[in-house]
């Protein structure tokens, strides 16, 4: 896959949002609008992407995600130069989905299905139908934090450990394309991230754990913020609540936040500390960080 290209400095004209489940497209729609995009577009998925997003729009479709011919109708139909893949989709959809020929030969072909591979391809399909794919990070700005502790209780004296150990740990297991997110307790990995997911992980981890044990999660290096940027919501701190997970971290700069406010709340009320560290790697871009 070829390297993207300088993310733009200047706000584009159109967008087109190849849009999941859960909030992120949602709040990319309304970062976008909030700059000033001119014409913005949402093309979802049936039986994913909620109605509400795709409102926000002033052009909008869905399609399947078994048909690769039906998905370069709607794009070559929506006629957007600039688009941005954001929100999620079910990994096991890629097992179980009834997908056409010309999607099943190109899934065999990959050898390695991972993020990197699997939107990869996306991505190059989306650009040879003339829309340049745009950092999905480009209109979240006021979701991304800077480097500090983000709630009321700070990281004790095992957490800094574990946090020192743990964003090591993660960072290698992301460089192979693994996973994001790791679990870690005294020094001790209890569960790394696979094709399961960030949630299935932190339950992993705090069964073993029973109580105590540190969420980190992180992108890699040079990772490429066209799709699946590290993101944590209030559904993050249910899951670490209920597996007694007492600590989170993510990279500054480099992780989105549903709703940031509402998950700093959350964590207060519950006593889980969240802490965004410094990785010395460069920042997602964005046009919107001065909100």
């Amino acid at each position: 896959m070829p390297l993207p290209s300088p993310a733009p400095t200047s706000v584009p004209e159109d967008l087109l949002v190849l849009a999941g489940a859960g909030a992120l497209p949602r709040l990319v729609l309304q970062g976008a609008r909030a700059v000033g995009v001119k014409r913005l577009g949402a093309l979802g998925i049936k039986g994913t992407t909620p109605s509400s997003t795709l409102a926000l729009a002033d052009w909008s479709a869905r399609t399947p995600l078994s048909s690769l011919a039906q998905f370069r109708e709607r794009v070559r139909e929506a006629g957007f130069r600039h688009a941005i893949l954001a929100g999620q989709v079910n990994p096991l959809s890629f097992f179980r989905a009834a997908f056409d020929p010309e999607l099943r030969e190109i899934l065999a072909s990959m050898g390695v299905h991972n993020a990197h591979t699997i939107y990869g391809r996306l991505i190059a399909e989306v650009e040879a139908l003339g829309a340049k794919v745009l950092p999905s990070s480009l209109f979240l700005g006021a979701h991304i934090p800077r480097p500090g502790l983000l709630t009321k209780r700070a990281l004790t004296a095992e957490e800094e450990a574990d946090l020192a150990y743990g964003s090591k740990l993660a960072l290698a297991v992301c460089d192979l394309d693994v996973g994001q997110t790791v679990v870690v307790k005294d020094g001790v990995a209890l569960a790394v991230e696979g094709f399961d997911g960030t949630n299935a992980t932190i339950r992993r981890g705090g069964r073993i754990a029973r109580r105590g044990a540190m969420v980190v999660k992180v992108a890699k290096h040079g990772h490429d913020m066209r799709f699946d940027i590290p993101a944590v919501g209030l559904k993050t701190l249910k899951v670490m609540r209920k597996a007694h997970c007492t600590a989170l971290a993510v990279q500054a700069g480099r992780t989105v936040f549903v709703d940031l406010p509402a998950v700093v709340a959350e964590a207060d009320r519950r006593g889980i500390a969240i802490v965004a560290f410094d990785s010395g790697l460069p920042p997602a871009p964005v046009l919107n960080a001065e909100c």
